[in-house]
């Protein structure tokens, strides 16, 4: 997997797929990288769940905060990024929560 530092996230191949960019990378331990895309509601869950974990994490707004204040925040779409050196843990949180498993770590 190598990094697109324009589109936070990790992509095979020489290429983005999301943006065409060329000039990817090997990510770095601290480079957040986009975990997933959702609805608010349920970025909000998704939110908490890697909160509840210890897992740091950044969200952003699809749409911008002008378009939000418009349309109200359960319209929004946000991206969740994660640091690359928990992507994996995150990815298999967020996986197990939307496919119905309860997953937390004991306190």
């Amino acid at each position: 997997m190598l990094y697109c530092k324009d589109c936070q996230r990790l992509v095979e191949g020489p290429v983005c797929r999301f943006c065409r960019n060329t000039k990817l990378r090997v990510p770095l331990d601290a480079d957040f990288c986009m975990v997933a895309e959702l609805g608010f509601q349920e970025a909000q869950m998704l939110v908490e769940l890697f909160d509840d974990n210890g897992i740091v994490n950044t969200q952003r707004s699809v749409y911008g905060a002008g378009i939000t204040v418009k349309l109200g925040a359960n319209l929004d779409r946000i991206r969740v990024y994660v640091p690359y050196n928990r992507f994996e843990e995150a990815t298999k949180l967020k996986e197990a929560f939307f496919d119905g498993e309860a997953v937390l770590l004991p306190d």
